[in-house]
């Protein structure tokens, strides 16, 4: 690919002055170096005469072993300009990078991905978006198509390490995904301008395979950062905030997102109803439910929130009844496979819920993987709290993503009392509230 013009790299610098949060001194010294880079004159570009031309220090007496100022400003002056084009300059034709260990700027066009790929890649979107098992693989098969158009094109690879994470949940194998995943985001995030995804499938790594919440913070943090706040509207950033015992602070903010955009986004709603009631705020829960209902009735998720909802109240008949109806086919939501097994028992009929257990049973001789969690919830209907935080304990062992709420959802608060869950609760490393 051919090297930029100067009017077109002089174009870029330009946006990034306008349209970027980078500090003043930090501009100073990007216009400084793109211009001297531009006029040909690289060779000139050392920590002294940036010193002296930049920060007015005098050349004769300058000591850069005891004045940092232009190695600080140039390394915080990388990480702007990573997190302006991974945000406000996501689009920008032109990229002006520092590489590391030099003050000569490089200059690079970004790479266009093919009117095919560029479908291809926001059908990928799309599909995550359903939170599906076909959804996700439907995903993964566009993703991979994309890159094998631009093998290094840091949002396909940071998407499909969301995709095969969030396939850990949905009856996938949680550690083979996972580590898939932190290939993916490693890839993601050495691309020359890494997408803030890159940045949140490295999170979401830390938090459900390596259960690093300090590292995870960190990612997030970068996330939200190169993002300007997008980020934490996530689900995976805020099952890190109720992890962190902050459930209410992640309902502030779905809740904030859906007053700014309206009820019309199923996704968002849902993601708000199941906050609130893992924060134990069931009033508001009931609220945002019937309106998610009203406004997406097909949506599957809603009809399993008012399910859990409803024997978080204590009306476990009415919420297998909902769960029974709830719009989509029994294998695309393994999530749920186990609440049917645990309302149904906790409604006086426990030999469902082992019926449940034998039928999971036929399934994993066939080959298949049921999440642990699944079982845990069957044997917790059957009235065997040992062998339920046993299950637990595997779907730990497992990497299991939704280990992060074992102590938030509602009908495993069973199991609060218990010495061996609440020993569990504590190797995860979740905050109780």
């Amino acid at each position: 690919m051919a090297l930029p013009e100067a009017y077109e790299v002089t174009h870029a610098l330009d946006l990034v002055r306008r349209q970027g949060r980078v500090p003043p001194a930090e501009l100073r010294f990007l216009a400084y170096v793109v211009e001297r880079a531009l006029a040909g004159q690289e060779n000139d570009l050392s920590q002294k005469t940036v010193a002296a031309d930049i920060f007015g220090r005098d050349l004769l007496t300058f000591d850069p072993r005891c004045d940092s100022i232009v190695r600080t400003t140039a390394a915080n002056l990388r990480e702007s300009l990573l997190h302006y084009y991974a945000g406000p300059g996501r689009a920008d034709a032109v990229v002006i990078e520092l590489p590391k260990g030099t003050y000569v700027p490089r200059f690079s066009r970004r790479a266009r991905l093919s009117a095919a790929a560029t479908s291809r890649l926001w059908s990928a979107r799309v599909a995550l978006e359903s939170r599906t098992v076909s959804g996700y693989a439907t995903a993964v098969s566009h993703l991979d198509a994309v890159l094998s158009d631009a093998p290094d094109f840091s949002l396909a690879l940071a998407l499909k390490a969301e995709a095969l994470a969030s396939q850990a949940i949905h009856g996938s194998r949680p550690r083979p995904c996972l580590e898939q995943a932190r290939v993916l985001a490693g890839r993601a995030l050495e691309t020359p301008v890494p997408a803030w995804q890159a940045w949140l499938a490295r999170a979401l790594v830390l938090q459900a395979l390596d259960l690093d919440w300090t590292g995870a913070g960190e990612a997030y943090q970068k996330a939200i950062e190169a993002s300007s706040g997008e980020a934490e509207t996530h689900v995976w950033y805020t099952a890190f905030l109720v992890g962190r015992g902050r459930p209410r602070e992640a309902v502030l903010i779905l809740q904030r997102t859906v007053d700014h955009f309206g009820y019309c986004n199923p996704t968002l709603l849902g993601d708000l109803a199941m906050l609130q009631m893992l924060a134990r705020d069931y009033p508001e829960a009931r609220e945002t439910i019937d309106a998610a209902l009203a406004a997406a009735p097909q949506y599957y998720q809603h009809h399993l929130n008012r399910a859990i909802l409803l024997e978080a109240l204590g009306d476990p008949a009415e919420a297998l009844r909902v769960l029974d109806q709830t719009p989509l086919r029994l294998h695309e939501r393994p999530v749920t496979w186990g609440l049917r097994g645990l309302f149904a028992g906790l409604s006086g009929h426990p030999k469902t819920a082992q019926r449940r257990i034998s039928w999971f049973r036929g399934i994993q001789r066939a080959g298949r993987y049921i999440p642990p969690s699944q079982l845990a919830a069957c044997w917790l209907g059957v009235g065997k709290p040992d062998l339920a935080v046993r299950h637990l304990e595997a779907g730990v062992e497992d990497r299991d993503p939704l280990a992060v709420w074992f102590f938030s959802y509602p009908f495993f608060r069973h199991l609060h009392a218990h010495a061996s869950f609440q020993r569990l609760v504590d190797q995860i490393g979740v905050v109780r509230f």
